[in-house]
């Protein structure tokens, strides 16, 4: 089975270093910042709320009104992301229902805090905080009600603004006995305090770096080396959007040229490319896997795989056009290409597309060499030829990359020739179900 959200940022989480999350508060600006390279999301309170309603962060949104930010969001993106649960929103039944509404949206794990109800941005004053053993109740409520036990749960603790550091690390390491994944002080007043926070909790933490909170903003590569595993920025995204649009709607309004300010706006093609104009004009159109010559294909493609192998890549039974539906829909991936000198790939599955990043019609063409990096590319060659000797090959594993640049390994591939029922060779196929994403390559 392809991996979970949960499983994905799990994945992320257990690589070294930090892990850069963006905090979108829509889903036009989740789709620029997973286009501009982001690898995790989280989903705060202070930006949902005051994209929705234009409200602030002061437990005004309900756990279905976040439930449904985030399914907006997840809908559209392909990276894992934490949400803002507040504090449950009630007791420990409401936290169960909240933990479940957002995993049934798609979220991949969910924060909590042991701030009292209501609730209100960490960085605001009059907060207030529940004794321990109440917060530890809504944390063993969300760890019994998650389905997906890779689901992660963030502890948050408001308690340095109103005990004081030494009670803060007291409450998250307590929490840290619960088992939950993460933990997080909100508002440390210094760098010493956030070296004593990642040095002292026994968990991963994640670091706020909010512009004009009460934290200082510390470099990001100096959180890495303190050891936080999280850092994210909780308002530039919806800051940096109401400064663009407030200077845009002053100088509209003063009687400026329409469209004189075009070196700090995305061009007309970059922003139909971020909704994906053309992705979503061929949800109407005969999908590509349905052409004849593509049913014929994922026939031979189930054909040479049962011939080769020996077995079925999946049941069998029905129409060709049936079969070519259940191998697009497979939850694995499937890809082939031809026996060209620089073979081309001419066939991917749903998961194939979405992994790599590409619409069918830029994937059918490309050389399948580009799926890999130039400095793998000879040991793919190798597997290629192994396989074109012994038939297939069962136990692959490998660096790929997608078209936009993010690298994953794949592990557990079987790859085949795909040769017809006369002998003929049309090319080779792999498949697999276990992928896991790795880190960028640094240059310089």
């Amino acid at each position: 089975m392809p991996p979970t959200p949960a499983s994905r940022l799990r994945a992320l989480l257990a690589r070294p270093g930090l892990v850069r999350a963006l905090v979108p508060h829509d889903a036009f600006t989740a789709r620029v910042v997973e286009q501009a390279g982001a690898e995790m999301l989280f989903v705060g309170g202070f930006g949902a709320a005051a994209s929705a309603h234009g409200l602030p962060d002061l437990g005004l949104l309900s756990s279905a009104e976040m439930a449904e930010c985030v399914r907006r969001i997840t809908a559209r993106v392909s990276i894992p992301l934490i949400a803002d649960g507040d504090t449950g929103h009630g007791n420990g039944a409401s936290v169960a229902w909240t933990v479940r509404q957002f995993e049934q949206a798609g979220a991949a794990g969910i924060l909590l805090e042991d701030q009292v109800d209501p609730k209100r941005c960490g960085h605001f004053a009059g907060k207030g905080v529940v004794p321990v053993a109440t917060m530890l109740d809504r944390l063993h409520a969300a760890l019994d009600a998650r389905r997906d036990p890779a689901f992660v749960i963030l502890a948050r603790t408001d308690a340095r603004a109103i005990e004081g550091l030494d009670a803060a690390i007291d409450r998250s390491c307590r929490y840290a006995e619960t088992g939950v994944d993460l933990g997080f002080i909100e508002a440390p007043r210094s760098v010493e305090e956030l070296a004593r926070i990642a040095r002292e909790v026994p968990l991963p933490q994640l670091a706020n770096m909010l512009p004009g909170g009460v934290t200082p903003l510390v470099p990001l590569v100096d959180l890495e080396r303190m050891g936080f595993k999280v850092a994210v920025d909780p308002t530039s995204t919806l800051a940096l959007t109401g400064f663009a649009v407030r200077a845009f709607a002053r100088a509209w309004l003063e009687g400026g040229t329409p469209g004189a300010e075009t070196a700090g706006r995305l061009t007309f093609e970059e922003l139909k490319a971020v909704v994906g104009v053309g992705e979503v004009q061929g949800w109407g159109e005969e999908p590509a896997w349905r052409v004849p010559a593509a049913v014929a294909h994922a026939r031979l493609l189930l054909d040479s795989f049962a011939r080769v192998v020996g077995r079925e890549l999946l049941p069998r039974g029905g129409s060709a056009e049936a079969e070519a539906r259940r191998l697009h829909d497979a939850p694995f991936v499937v890809v082939s290409h031809g026996t060209e000198a620089d073979p081309r790939l001419n066939y991917g599955n749903r998961a194939a597309l979405e992994l790599w990043e590409m619409p069918w019609e830029a994937l059918v063409g490309t050389p399948s060499r580009l799926t890999a990096e130039a400095v793998h590319r000879d040991e793919r060659a190798r597997l290629l030829e192994r396989t074109r000797q012994v038939g297939f090959v069962d136990d692959y594993a490998g660096v790929r990359i997608s078209r936009t640049g993010k690298r994953f390994r794949i592990e557990q591939a079987i790859v085949w020739n795909v040769v017809d029922a006369e002998g003929e060779d049309h090319g080779q196929a792999a498949t697999f179900a276990h992928w896991t994403p790795l880190p960028p390559v640094l240059v310089g």
